[in-house]
C-alpha cells in the first residue's frame, strides 16, 4: 500500500511540473503575440568572460510591434537607438554622430529582432525552459541559424507574464544583463519611433 501511495505521489508531482511548464510556455509565448507595445525603463551590465563588469547602463525604451523601437541611453553616455520599422538610427550625442542601416542589416537574427517580432520565439529560436532563480519563469532561446553576434539569450518573466531579465550570451564569451521595468500595452505616440538627424551632425550610411 505504501508502495502504491509513493508512485501517486510522483505521478501527481510530475503532472504538476509538467502542466506548470506548459503555462510558464504559454506565458512566454503570449508576451511576444499578445503583448502590442512595452514602455518603461531598464539597467544593464555587461560582464567580460572572466565575470568582471565592464560597463553599466541604463536609460528608457519603447517598442511598438512590429518592427518598431527606440532604446534611449542615458548613462553613462547619452546615445539613442531608433527603429522605424525601415531603418535603424543610432544616434551619438558627444561624437555628434548619426549612423543609419537598413533594418534587414541592422537587426536580423540580433537580439532586439525578437522584442520587435510579434510572433512566438519558436519560430526563430530553439526554446528550452531553464532554471534562473529570482522567482521568474526563465527560458533560453537559441537561434536556429546561428548568429554572428550572439550564442543564446535567455529571458525571465513573472507569472503576470512581464518581461523582467534578458541575459545575453555573445561569441566572444561576454555577458550582458538587461533587467526591465515596463508597461505591456500602453498607448506610445507614433513619433516616438520618427527620427530625423540633428543639423551639424555627421551621418554615416543612407537610409532606406
Amino acid at each position: 500500500m505504501r508502495n502504491k501511495f509513493l508512485v501517486a505521489a510522483l505521478l501527481a508531482a510530475s503532472i504538476g511540473q509538467a502542466a506548470y511548464a506548459d503555462t510558464a510556455r504559454e506565458r512566454l509565448d503570449s508576451f511576444f503575440t499578445d503583448v502590442k507595445s512595452l514602455k518603461g525603463s531598464f539597467t544593464q551590465q555587461v560582464f567580460d568572460k572572466k565575470g568582471v563588469v565592464t560597463q553599466n547602463s541604463s536609460g528608457d525604451l519603447y517598442l511598438s510591434r512590429p518592427g518598431r523601437f527606440r532604446w534611449v541611453y542615458k548613462k553613462p553616455e547619452p546615445q539613442e537607438m531608433i527603429g522605424d520599422g525601415k531603418n535603424v538610427w543610432i544616434y551619438d550625442k558627444d561624437l555628434e554622430q548619426v549612423t543609419v542601416k537598413p533594418v534587414s542589416q541592422a537587426v536580423s537574427n540580433t537580439p532586439i529582432a525578437i522584442l520587435t517580432r510579434l510572433d512566438p520565439p519558436g519560430s526563430q529560436f530553439n526554446v528550452q525552459e531553464i532554471q534562473g532563480g529570482s522567482g521568474l519563469d526563465w527560458h533560453q532561446l537559441v537561434p536556429k541559424q546561428a548568429s554572428r553576434d550572439f550564442k543564446y539569450i535567455q529571458l525571465g518573466l513573472d507569472t503576470a507574464g512581464n518581461l523582467k531579465r534578458m541575459v545575453l550570451f555573445d561569441q566572444l564569451g561576454q555577458r550582458t544583463e538587461i533587467t526591465l521595468n515596463a508597461q505591456n500595452n500602453v498607448p506610445i505616440s507614433g513619433s516616438t519611433f520618427y527620427f530625423s538627424p540633428p543639423r551639424g551632425v555627421d551621418v554615416i550610411g543612407k537610409p532606406q
